[in-house]
């Protein structure tokens, strides 16, 4: 009989399943082990953060920089106007610690929190509010911020998500790039939930100071002209809910809290 060499039916050293199956299985695993670390350990720094007592946040203020950037002499008397808002909502905000304003030039009306709780306010929001009470909002959505630690989580946070891609890939690995939008995808919903939460609370200090609430939408009605895209998928990998969304729960707010919405008072111009 003829020897004819044939290859064994099966080979342990060859997968009967395609490549690109194989891929995507391991690719899958990843981003699902990536995603669970990262909730893992942000839910550490959330736990953190809430039994942090007031002590300690003092001195974690303290090694961190009192101010990033600094007003510019031609907008100091705007600061000092803000400053004195800010400092009018502090007790109704239950703010214990100091807070700084700074004015920032830019179109962008916005307001974001520093670490150290200084608040960072942009001239184009003063361009953009009509009234006190608008911009008073606003600040209260910021020191709500400040009262509810959410600065602290979101640098907590942005920390981890840093490590957590450096650890697996390399901080200059490409992959780094690939992995990063899996931690900010899920980070973007809670940031949507905190903001919603700051919101409310804004809402609870405004009426607290004024007696009533006009001016709580007076801002994201304004926005809202700006907000184009009409399916609203963007807002869902923003950190911040669709203006006409923020609008609507501030309108049930209002009505569920059997608030009034009394008359606004002008922004008072720059002296």
């Amino acid at each position: 009989m003829k020897y004819q060499p044939s290859l064994p039916e099966h080979n342990d050293n060859i997968s009967d399943q395609h490549p690109l199956k194989d891929f995507f299985v391991i690719g899958l695993w990843l981003v699902a082990g990536t995603a669970l670390l990262f909730w893992m350990l942000a839910l550490a720094v959330d736990t953190v953060v809430e039994r942090l007592d007031h002590e300690s946040e003092a001195r974690l203020y303290a090694l961190l920089p009192a101010k990033a950037i600094e007003t510019a002499p031609a907008e100091r008397p705007r600061q000092v106007q803000v400053q004195t808002l800010v400092d009018s909502l502090r007790a109704c905000a239950g703010l214990r610690l100091p807070s700084n304003v700074t004015l920032y030039k830019s179109d962008t009306p916005n307001a974001a929190v520093l670490p150290g709780g200084n608040i960072v306010v942009f001239t184009g929001l003063l361009d953009e509010v009509k009234s006190e009470n608008g911009l008073a909002f606003v600040l209260a959505h910021e020191l709500s911020h400040i009262t509810q630690r959410d600065h602290l989580r979101a640098l907590g946070r942005g920390i981890v998500l840093f490590g957590v891609s450096a650890l697996l890939t390399g901080s200059d690995s490409g992959l780094s790039d690939l992995l990063a939008p899996v931690g900010q995808l899920g980070d973007a919903t809670y940031s949507r939930t905190r903001e919603a939460a700051a919101d409310a609370a804004a809402l609870r200090i405004l009426h607290c100071r004024y007696g009533h609430a006009g001016g709580a939408t007076e801002l994201f009605a304004a926005l809202k002209e700006g907000d184009a895209d009409p399916t609203g998928l963007s807002h869902y990998v923003a950190s911040h809910p669709a203006m006409q969304q923020r609008i609507d729960a501030l309108d049930a707010a209002i009505r569920a809290g059997g608030m009034t919405v009394g008359p606004v008072t002008p922004l008072a111009p720059a002296p």
